[in-house]
């Protein structure tokens, strides 16, 4: 249930300092300010802010206890609220109810769930999709890129509501890291399994995510991935009410047939279709138009995406939420002769790197399947010499290094924000 801060009713003399510039601080506080409240953002981690002064004090999910200014704020008892709730309760009522709002969030999955179900609703209405790849307008299956850059920190929800009512979209979809903003009509959790610490090792990522539960409006629909062991309106993925097959879609005791594209890779999209699907029929979509919407589909660029060109195969996983198991079965689905193969990570581009003693070890393990490898990133580096690899800055430099030799297979596989 929503817990109100009574924010959008605090007295305008009330001063709210709204912490973290990097993930998006400063956008909040300039809707603040918008709204009539006397707002400030700060940036945390090289400074420390005197906060004697104000009343509320906003803070990322994923701030560690111990962040000199929030430490402060908790002795000094001030009422903190995370970004997440800020910006539901800012935007509560200025999206306009003709727009459907879907938030996504989980361990894995997010991004090909929030696409897939763009495609699908497009059918229907024109969707504004806000996910790792940027801004994009959808309409009988197809997008159109608007903007890229953003990443799917919470505050950045407020610029996809305004472009999204601009565009005259009839739904917005927004992937959310950490949990849910309260918004949503429809909150998709894609699952929970792979948990893993933030703020510091002092919380679980899980534990924030469930915000999409504790912060959802009255009359919210909840879905989630059966692994999570909740009790949404609507399970999905194994075990759950709505599944997905390769050849078809489950809902319930009904059997729909799929005809996804040959090159798919089934298993790594297994849940996002679930998800997607579930969604999409909750939101009254026909279970045969969700059916077709997939028909021929074959990933996402960055997904596990195939591209045969004349005189080369393009293994395409590279993309902000890879980890390590994902680049083994990113080897399994490349396998065979002559492979290059460019992995790593590009930490100009994500905030959250690779797990890179597991990694390490997974390249150790199959450097002999690969005839050329460009490893990406300087904490890869030392690993260069024992593996007898090439060393690369970035993901743009991987490829073009191994380019050069006119690879007949090519897999990328680098975590990077695109």
């Amino acid at each position: 249930m929503h817990c109100d801060t009574g924010l959008q009713a605090s007295e305008r003399s009330s001063k709210v300092a709204v912490l973290d510039t990097i993930h998006g601080g400063a956008i909040i506080a300039r809707r603040m300010v918008e709204s009539g409240l006397q707002a400030e953002a700060f940036e945390v981690y090289h400074h420390t802010p005197n906060l004697a002064g104000f009343d509320l004090v906003v803070a990322p999910v994923h701030l560690a206890p111990d962040n000199p200014a929030l430490a402060r704020a908790k002795t000094a008892q001030k009422k903190i609220i995370t970004h997440h709730q800020a910006v539901g309760e800012l935007l509560r009522g200025g999206v306009g109810p003709a727009m459907q709002v879907f938030e996504v969030t989980g361990t894995h999955s997010k991004t090909s769930t929030a696409l897939l179900l763009a495609m699908m609703l497009s059918w229907q209405k024109k969707v504004l999709s806000h996910t790792t790849r940027g801004l994009e307008i959808w309409q009988d299956g197809k997008s159109r890129l608007l903007e890229k850059g953003l990443s799917i920190t919470p505050g950045n929800v407020i610029h996809a509501a305004e472009v999204a009512k601009l565009q005259g979209a009839e739904a917005l979809i927004c992937e959310i890291s950490l949990g849910g903003t309260g918004l949503a009509d429809y909150g998709i959790v894609t699952s929970l399994s792979g948990d893993y610490s933030i703020a510091n090792a002092t919380k679980w990522a899980s534990t924030a995510k469930l915000q999409m539960l504790s912060l959802a409006k009255s009359g919210a629909k909840i879905l989630a991935n059966s692994d999570a062991r909740l009790s949404p309106e609507v399970s999905f993925a194994r075990g759950g009410r709505v599944y997905a097959r390769p050849d078809s879609l489950i809902f319930a005791k009904e059997e729909v047939q799929l005809d996804l594209g040959p090159d798919l890779d089934f298993m790594g999209y297994e849940t996002a279709i679930a998800g997607a699907a579930a969604a999409a029929e909750l939101a009254g979509v026909p279970r045969s138009m969700v059916a077709q919407a997939l028909t021929g589909f074959d990933g996402f660029s960055g997904r596990m995406k195939i591209k045969r060109l004349p005189n080369q195969t393009f293994f395409d996983s590279s993309n902000s939420g890879l980890k390590v198991r994902d680049v083994a079965r990113a080897l399994d689905q490349a396998s065979g002769r002559d492979l290059f193969v460019v992995v790593g990570e590009d930490k100009e581009t994500v905030c959250e790197g690779m797990n890179i003693l597991a990694l390490s070890e997974l390249l150790r393990q199959r450097k002999c399947e690969m005839a050329k490898l460009i490893i990406v990133g300087e904490r890869l580096v030392p690993l260069a010499e024992e593996l007898g690899a090439a060393t690369a800055k970035s993901l743009q430099q991987g490829l073009e290094m191994a380019q050069k030799d006119l690879p007949k297979r090519l897999l990328s596989c680098v975590k990077c924000f695109r």
